[in-house]
């Protein structure tokens, strides 16, 4: 049977090619759990088959019944036969277009439920309305076929292994011992923006699947088998303080004036570019220094003793390494520390705010994203805007959205700009598309990220815009790649460059 069974899936590799037809344990394993989060567990096909519905019709011819049967997903358990399987799997990723289409209708259920239980004058029907608009509920009742969002899924073959349920499933599995660390389980679990959406178009709630992912990639580290590019990263940090590699001396060396003359002094307020800003978009630590001098905050930068948030050592699993840097930037701000620190990178901010203290690692002040203390300055009255007309569109970066949950803030400054029209996307808030970069998938996968940006930059930012508005340096320059291909001519700017034109 064996031999029979190796026979027809050289035919079936042979038609439809070795990356339609799974037969790793893996994706063995990850199309062996059904239904929600892959809770339910059947008999495991010998092989996977991703077909489009158009190819079907050939497999009669291809498959010999007597030695194997043709099944779909959630039909193994049907078979009363004990003839091995093969699962055929037709299931198209969930679109963007698919996606913003099931928000509306789950809102407007939500609407109607909340609506006819204020209506309702009976407490019983009352409290199961209630209970039918909670999130849990409706995650339950709209989960379709449970394998949730993937902003990556349909870049990697569509295959269910790269999608939200299957990581999560491959978490498990490892956690479990019931898989080992290999280039496939690596693979899935680094080919990953760690965005945080996965479930979430169901729910406006957060259910952070990526932490899995994140602890899975620590144990998959701990063993010796993280990607060579982490082996990388981790020594530029040592040596030079920047997953770049960058020497740490030139940290400041476009924006020399700006560091000499806000030297930090033991000032009220600190700024804290980050390394991306500081080597890639200085530009960025120009304009948000202009605007805290226009609005008379007493600020200074670091400059060179600035080091690394160390944020992409927790997302590619070196915690120990990660909890060491944190340990650093801790006795750095130690010294004359500020009462308020403030960032324009999502990621250090996620990083100070989130990461640290699961670290063990609490900073001695008040960390404040950019977005959030301009925010706070035009509400003073410490800024007065000027006219700026055209449309602009806010895009939530992942680290600053859906991981620390700052989504009114720089729309407030947005709208506090005369005549500027903040334009809403369709998927926004927690439910914003990601740009690609995150995660370390920027450093892992290049071409991966640059497909992740095309499709934010064609289907999930709106035709008319002026310009597109974010607070986060790698979105920032992911987006301009992806724009500078797929919409010339489109702007994309940090917050503290569009208030600079304002101010």
């Amino acid at each position: 049977m064996t031999g029979d069974i190796d026979a027809l899936l050289r035919r079936l590799v042979e038609r439809f090619g070795a990356e339609r037809v799974l037969t790793e344990p893996e994706d063995i394993y990850v199309y062996s759990h059904m239904g929600e989060f892959g809770v339910k567990e059947t008999r495991p096909p010998v092989a996977v088959l991703r077909l489009d519905a158009s190819e079907t019709r050939s497999l009669k011819s291809l498959i010999d019944g007597d030695v194997a049967r043709a099944v779909g997903p959630g039909q193994v358990d049907a078979e009363s036969s004990p003839m091995p399987t093969i699962m055929v799997d037709q299931t198209e990723p969930i679109s963007l277009r698919d996606l913003e289409q099931s928000l509306a209708e789950i809102t407007k259920l939500s609407i109607e439920r909340r609506k006819q239980s204020k209506e309702s004058k009976s407490i019983a029907l009352q409290t199961t309305s209630y209970l039918q608009s909670m999130d849990g509920y409706r995650l339950g009742e709209r989960m379709a076929d449970g394998s949730g969002f993937c902003v990556v899924q349909r870049f990697m073959g569509g295959h269910e292994t790269y999608s939200s349920k299957g990581r999560l499933l491959l978490s498990r599995g490892i956690s479990r011992g019931e898989l080992g660390v290999t280039p496939r389980l690596v693979d899935a679990m680094y080919s990953c923006t760690a965005c945080g959406q996965c479930y979430d178009q169901h729910s406006p709630g957060t259910l952070e699947i990526n932490n899995a992912i994140i602890k899975t990639r620590n144990l998959i580290a701990e063993q010796g088998m993280a990607p060579k590019m982490c082996g990388r990263l981790l020594g530029n940090l040592e040596k030079e303080g920047n997953p770049m590699g960058m020497p740490g001396e030139d940290r400041t060396l476009w924006y020399t004036e700006t560091a000499e003359e806000h030297r930090f002094r033991g000032n009220e307020v600190l700024y804290w570019p980050g390394c991306t800003t500081s080597y890639r978009l200085p530009e960025i630590v120009e304009a948000t220094a202009e605007v805290l001098k226009a609005a008379g905050v007493d600020f200074g930068v670091l400059g060179e003793e600035e080091h690394c948030c160390g944020l992409l050592l927790y997302l590619m699993g070196f915690w120990d390494e990660a909890r060491g840097n944190a340990a650093e930037v801790l006795e750095i701000l130690s010294t004359d520390s500020p009462r308020v620190l403030v960032t324009s990178c999502a990621g250090c901010y996620y990083a100070f705010k989130r990461v640290y203290p699961h670290l063990g690692v609490t900073l001695p002040m008040k960390v404040m994203h950019s977005s959030t203390f301009f925010d706070a300055l035009i509400r003073e009255g410490r800024l007065s805007l000027r006219e700026m007309k055209g449309d602009y569109m806010w895009h939530d970066p992942c680290d600053l959205g859906r991981h620390c949950h700052v989504y009114e803030p720089p729309r407030r400054v947005l709208r506090a700009v005369p005549g500027l029209n903040l334009v809403e996307p369709g998927l926004n808030r927690e439910h914003a598309v990601c740009c690609g970069a995150g995660g370390g998938l920027w450093s892992y996968n290049e071409r991966l990220t640059e497909d992740v940006s095309h499709q934010k930059v064609e289907e999930a930012i709106p035709g008319a815009v002026d310009g597109v508005v974010t607070g986060c340096p790698t979105c920032l320059l992911n987006l301009r790649s992806a724009v500078s291909e797929r919409r010339p001519g489109l702007g994309v700017y940090d917050l503290s460059e569009l208030l600079l034109r304002c101010i």
